[in-house]
């Protein structure tokens, strides 16, 4: 778990994102690119740790990776809606199926990406919410 300098505490509106993927190398890369692209970033490794860091920090969207260690993706995702209700989360799997997207996003997920897939397209969803939500705001 790794708090970025300058984290803003609850209450911000900076457009925060919280990464959660057991594998560091593929948490450190999604930190790089979404940290170039304007971004900040809190990082955990597992379900665990995202929700320690999400009773500490205003967060605006969570990445989640579905098979962790301790707390998978879809309980987090539980967790998530029981605690933060419309907090946006974006489901990242290798291992998804047709039913594992259909749980998924019956159970809360609000978008779904299977890997591999291009970097752009999660930034891509990234941005579009974002952009979706400052335009809500005005």
């Amino acid at each position: 778990m790794s708090l970025p300098t300058g984290t803003p505490q609850n209450g911000s509106a900076a457009p925060t994102v919280l990464i959660v993927e057991d594998d560091a190398a593929t948490r450190r890369l999604y930190k790089f690119l979404l940290t170039n692209g304007g971004y900040l970033v809190l990082e955990a490794e597992d379900g665990l740790a995202a929700v320690e860091l999400l009773a500490q920090n205003h967060c605006s969207l969570v990445i989640t990776d579905m098979n962790m260690p301790r707390m998978d993706g879809m309980e987090l995702i539980k967790h998530i809606r029981s605690v933060y209700g419309d907090l946006y989360v974006i489901l990242i799997t290798a291992f998804g199926t047709p039913d594992t997207e259909k749980n998924a996003l019956r159970i809360g997920a609000n978008d779904y990406l299977s890997k591999p897939f291009e970097f752009e397209e999660l930034e891509g969803r990234v941005r579009a919410f974002f952009q979706s939500r400052s335009q809500s705001v005005r």
